[in-house]
């Protein structure tokens, strides 16, 4: 390690520090996204459709599993990348340094082990030819094998292997040229940006062949045409991982390394929305439907209580309203407040043998006054 200088190989460690959380929060909300698509087919295949599981099933969800892997590990890249200095470099660098390499190398399962996941949708949906079948499904296996390879390589490009993250351990560490590997990630990644555009080109030519109508082809294709999403980020990391090519200094390293990082992660969650999405139409519908009825049955109790608010005069009954209870209408009666006082007198009290004759007086509080005479 002679000759190495730690400030010199930290210039822009303040713009790479701001990229890390800026990965960290598009990484996660995309993540987040992804999954909440994923539970929704999941709770559609279970509950809300018919047909059986199938193998494509599996594996999209071991698929999600090996997702959770690579985010977390990303999160940990960046998190240890924001904590190197020039002073503590040489304990501060090694891990970041691992994690940036293992969540890059682990995206080469990551982001295609769902691509077979679709392949097997995509035969199971549209039952193709054979050799159109065997295509589709080939493709994607040799794909993943070509990464399975590609991952191993990854940590056995160098001897020992730990000499790769942590020179300062291993100061003979000897390694082949680092264009090497590069250069087989380079055809690795470029193939699986083409497999995401086959993906989302295929089913929008078969179904627009179809006697649908046009809203319905439309709409489909744009559900199974998510992958030109994931093409368009596949690209963006194939030119991203042609950086890391020359001799880059530390922080030139990480950045690149940590951009590729976030465009695998970008590019393996909306492969899995791809993936996902179609399958979770019936979830869709299914809400939708419960929606609408119970915004029918709203719509019904609000209409039965205008109803019942507005009950025609002759349908009405009057009542006097309880003792201490004010005038109110309830339940289609009409209930009135009446206070009166009563007394009488007698018209010849001088003559208490005689017939008695009474006068009753009814009074209300307006001041009105009625009299019965009685005798």
């Amino acid at each position: 390690m002679s000759g190495f200088n730690a400030t010199e190989q930290l210039q822009g460690q303040g713009e790479l520090n701001d990229f890390t959380f800026q990965a960290s929060a598009a990484g996660w909300t995309i993540f987040a996204l992804m999954t909440i698509i994923f539970w929704m087919r999941t709770a559609a295949r279970f509950w809300y459709t018919e047909a059986s599981l199938g193998i494509e099933d599996i594996i999209i969800s071991v698929s999600w599993l090996f997702d959770i892997v690579r985010m977390i590990t990303f999160q940990m890249a960046l998190s240890y990348t924001r904590q190197i200095t020039a002073e503590n470099l040489t304990t501060s660098a090694p891990p970041a340094t691992f994690w940036a390499l293992f969540t890059d190398t682990w995206a080469f399962l990551s982001v295609t082990l769902p691509k077979i996941g679709v392949a097997f949708l995509l035969v199971r949906i549209f039952q193709p030819r054979p050799w159109v079948r065997y295509a589709i499904l080939g493709f994607p296996f040799a794909l993943f094998l070509i990464c399975i390879v590609g991952f191993i390589l990854s940590f056995a490009q160098c001897s020992p292997a730990a000499g790769q993250w942590d020179p300062f351990s291993h100061p003979d560490t000897v390694c082949w040229p680092r264009n090497t590997f590069i250069d087989y990630a380079l055809v690795a990644s470029s193939m699986s940006a083409f497999l995401d555009l086959a993906f989302a080109v295929y089913p929008g030519a078969v179904v627009w062949q179809l006697k649908l109508p046009m809203w319905k082809k439309l709409s489909t294709i744009a559900f199974m045409g998510l992958g030109l999403a994931a093409f368009a980020f596949a690209v963006t990391k194939v030119s991203n991982n042609a950086t890391l090519l020359g001799n880059p200094n530390l922080v030139e390293l990480y950045t690149h390394a940590l951009h590729i990082g976030l465009w695998n992660s970008i590019e393996g969650d909306f492969v899995l929305i791809a993936a996902c999405l179609p399958g979770a139409r019936p979830w869709f519908k299914s809400n939708k439907r419960h929606t609408s009825a119970n915004t029918s049955n709203l719509s019904s109790l609000k209409s039965r209580s205008r109803h019942d608010r507005h009950i025609p005069i002759e349908d009405q009954e009057l009542g006097i309203a309880k003792h201490g209870e004010p005038p109110a209408v309830t339940n289609g009666n009409i209930h009135v407040k009446q206070d009166f006082s009563f007394h009488h007198e007698d018209v010849n009290p001088s003559n208490a043998s005689d017939d008695q004759s009474y006068v009753y007086e009814l009074t209300t509080p307006g001041g009105q006054s009625a009299n019965t005479r009685s005798s």
